[in-house]
């Protein structure tokens, strides 16, 4: 009987074994959808969005935001919206072994007016998704020195996904400026 039980409790533990062996890479991860595109730019642009633009990364734009990120950035273009001085951003960033995407508003003046996380896929720090910490990302701009121009109050446990955050804030603030350079 002890024969019996101690095979079966092998064979358990092996089936176990299997799962994780045989488990897809990030599939230990969720995936939550905070906000959809449709409605993050619906909040930046109202009623009247405006339609997709794409934006070639190179160049002075692609090394600026390459040094924001601190890391080189594998897209060759950029998806964005804008309408009457303002931009909109979608991009992903990874925070510590996923990407996070965060859309990112920019009006005229060269100000974050609409900082949202729509998807996140880690297992900790998704704190990062409430209005309270997201809002002191508002009113913040680009110093000469490619950097927000406010300081951020990080969250215990989750410097990683704050940096990510405020590495896209960035991002999105040097392609703002870029964009508005254009003729």
């Amino acid at each position: 009987m002890r024969v019996i039980r101690a095979w079966a409790s092998i064979r358990a533990l092996s089936v176990l074994m299997l799962a994780v062996i045989v488990m897809p890479a990030g599939a230990a991860y969720d995936e939550t959808e905070y906000l959809k595109p449709e409605a993050f730019l619906a909040k930046v642009y109202g009623e009247n969005v405006p339609s997709i633009s794409l934006m070639p990364l190179r160049g002075d734009t692609r090394k600026r935001a390459e040094a924001v990120l601190g890391h080189r950035y594998s897209g060759m273009r950029l998806r964005y919206w804008q309408q009457d001085g303002t931009t909109a951003w979608i991009i992903d960033e990874k925070s510590k072994d996923m990407p996070m995407t965060i859309g990112i508003g920019i009006n005229p003046e060269g100000e974050i007016a609409v900082i949202e996380l729509l998807v996140y896929r880690e297992p900790r720090g998704g704190e990062i998704h409430q209005a309270a910490f997201r809002k002191q990302y508002l009113g913040m701009r680009l110093t000469e020195a490619d950097a927000l121009s406010g300081q951020v109050d990080g969250i215990t446990g989750a410097t990683l996904f704050v940096d990510a955050l405020n590495r896209v804030a960035a991002m999105a603030l040097v392609l703002h400026q870029s964009v508005q350079a254009s003729p």
